[in-house]
């Protein structure tokens, strides 16, 4: 039986213990079920493909891209010009002692120029690449929200709601600082440095050799630093993922909160989830801190590396700072050039942090964009045609985890236009039935066809257009009340909407709202009882004038009166149709043309009200407690 198959999934209750013992408790559960104090495995981590992958993104903006790359290697080359200037200014005008007053007011002029052309470059580069960065993301959240779309229950049923909210809102939020300024940052960085590099060797190879000695050791050190910040940005990400999986499950239960006074006890488990996320970040932060000294160190040994190697050429017989081998206004010239080292070192260290973040951050998402839907539409899917809405389950087994069957050989044939009522014991697996009905599951084994066509063949959309489900969870969108009931069929008229209330008698408190159908609802519908959600989405169904109409206790929370009414609208409504309907009511199913009794598997009974009462067995036991 369904129970039995869930019964091995441990209990879990916050009221049982504190959070700061969380960790050391090991829960073997058969599906891969996260929850919110539980870390994320990630089956892939950060490759060079990953990186592949993000420039197809960037690939329709590369006419952009180029331009900005092409300014920043002539600003590259620009910035070469003021240590240029400096020399020229120590060797020959001052030597010169107002000889070349003109070259100096013109090489103040170019210097001017230079400093006036930066500052509007990084300007519109800044604004350029702003721009360009946030049209990346938005590319990337979009697909990550259509592919969100097209993944099965299966997948929202292993992880907390929070857990994938905050991949399409945080951490795509986090890639647009780096598309719009890290990427692009490090490297202009790095084509300065790279130029600076080229530049020192033109004016002494061998002073510049002592610099390159001291900063290829640096760039090792940064790209070790990196990968374990990789991994510590990881484990940080992992516990501000179980945080806001907790922040979305209360705000969803607020009410359960308030009910049972949980919010000390709720608090408590909040603040041990954020020391979590505290103490990876300060791990975090702590190894990122350490580029800082490190560059400096580095910096400072090549200094004092050029000053030495100075000293000796103008002690030891070689030819002397102003021996001709080297002027005091090229030893200027180098110390400037190297000074450009200063700002470029600077920047990559500040932005390994956010590299580092983004690198985990992509690995999310795109765990999120690989995750192949579990039911789809196979290659060679048709349209599903019209149909009368005959429906078989051929010897259908099926198990939401292996090995733990559900259902069991079910062999069913509704002919079209005929009621089915489900009725059982509560997790024998009537709403598995009508699940594999709709496909939001795949079966087992055996095949479920309608008017002879197997829902496995035909396509997704096809089959949900002519099957219109209406599920016990209700659920309200935030708009109008119109918007609300049209959300099934967005071509509906008003008056088919207005029609379709009225059909269920939702017009009555629809009427009773200030704006009637053009009232402003919020999400889940505040302001409107359980009752009248469930008529609004009953309406919703109704609208979208399916051929087979399934109602998975659709009216588990409507009164006696109001049900009442629905009873004689579906009577017109459903006549002609197919329909399936889940309900513990006996008012609700005694008109059906069938009642199954799910049971043990499979069905137990079956046969009208009337049969079944005469035959004294399980359906005459649930009805006699009724």
């Amino acid at each position: 039986m369904i129970k039995a198959a869930f019964s091995t999934d441990p209990e879990f209750s916050v009221f049982s213990f504190h959070l700061s013992v969380i960790d050391s408790f090991q829960f073997k559960i058969m599906a891969e079920r996260n929850r919110f104090f539980e870390d994320e495995r990630l089956d892939e981590r950060f490759k060079g493909r990953m990186l592949f992958r993000i420039l197809r993104y960037v690939k329709p903006y590369r006419k952009t891209i180029a331009f900005i790359f092409a300014l920043m290697l002539v600003m590259g080359l620009v910035a070469l010009l003021p240590p240029l200037f400096n020399r020229i200014i120590i060797d020959r005008v001052f030597e010169a002692q107002g000889a070349y007053v003109r070259l100096a007011i013109g090489i103040m002029a170019a210097w001017a120029s230079v400093a006036a052309a930066d500052v509007i470059y990084t300007f519109f580069r800044s604004r350029i690449m702003a721009k360009t960065g946030y049209k990346i993301v938005r590319d990337i959240r979009r697909d990550v929200f259509y592919n969100l779309q097209k993944l099965a229950f299966d997948y929202y049923d292993s992880r907390p709601a929070g857990k994938v909210l905050v991949r399409v809102t945080n951490y795509v939020d986090d890639l647009a600082n780096i598309f719009s300024s890290t990427i692009i940052g490090m490297i202009v960085d790095v084509i300065k440095m790279i130029l600076v590099t080229f530049w020192l060797f033109v004016l002494d190879w061998r002073l510049a050799s002592v610099t390159l000695a001291c900063m290829i050791p640096l760039c090792g050190l940064f790209f070790t630093i990196y990968h374990f910040l990789h991994k510590r940005s990881g484990d940080m990400r992992n516990k501000i993922s179980n945080r806001t999986a907790y922040i979305a499950e209360n705000i969803n239960g607020s009410f359960v909160t308030k009910a049972f006074g949980r919010a000390k006890t709720n608090t408590a488990i909040y603040d041990g989830l954020s020391k979590d996320v505290n103490k990876r970040w300060r791990r975090f932060i702590r190894l990122n801190e350490t580029l800082w000294p490190s560059m400096d160190g580095f910096y400072s040994l090549a200094v004092i590396g050029t000053y030495i190697l100075v000293l000796w050429l103008a002690t030891n017989g070689g030819a002397g700072v102003t021996a001709g081998g080297m002027s005091i206004g090229l030893l200027s010239s180098f110390i400037g050039y190297m000074g450009m080292y200063v700002g470029p070192l600077n920047n990559i260290a500040a932005q390994f942090q956010g590299l580092s973040l983004a690198s985990s951050n992509v690995e999310r998402i795109f765990e999120v964009m690989n995750t192949e839907p579990s039911i789809f539409d196979k290659p060679n899917a048709y349209e599903l045609p019209p149909i009368a809405g005959e429906v078989a389950f051929d010897n259908v087994t099926f198990a939401y985890e292996k090995g733990h069957n559900i259902l069991e050989n079910v062999n069913l044939n509704v002919p079209a236009g005929k009621c089915i009522a489900l009725v059982g014991p509560t997790g024998a697996g009537k709403s598995t039935v009508v699940n594999l009905l709709s496909r939001f599951y795949d079966v087992t084994a055996g095949k479920v066809t309608v008017d002879g066509h197997n829902v496995a063949d035909v396509t997704l959309q096809s089959l949900r257009e002519q099957v219109g489900v209406m599920m016990q969870d209700t659920f309200i969108f935030g708009g109008t009340v119109m918007e609300n009931i049209r959300f099934g069929r967005p071509s509906a008229t008003d008056g088919e909407c207005i029609k379709a209330a009225e059909t269920v008698y939702a017009s009555e408190f629809i009427e009773k709202l200030s704006g009637g159908y053009g009232h402003q609802l919020s999400e889940q519908g505040a302001g409107l009882s359980v009752g009248e959600k469930q008529l609004l989405c009953f309406a919703r169904a109704v609208v979208a004038d399916p051929k087979i109409l399934i109602l998975d206790e659709a009216t588990s929370s409507v009164d006696s009166e109001t049900e009442a009414k629905i009873q004689l609208a579906l009577n017109a409504l459903l006549r002609g149709r197919t329909s399936f309907v889940i309900a513990h009511r006996l008012s609700t199913i005694k008109k059906a043309d069938c009642i199954l009794y799910i049971a043990d598997k499979n069905i137990a009974e079956a046969g009208t009200h009337e049969q079944l009462m005469e035959k004294r067995g399980l359906y005459y036991k649930l009805a006699a407690n009724h």
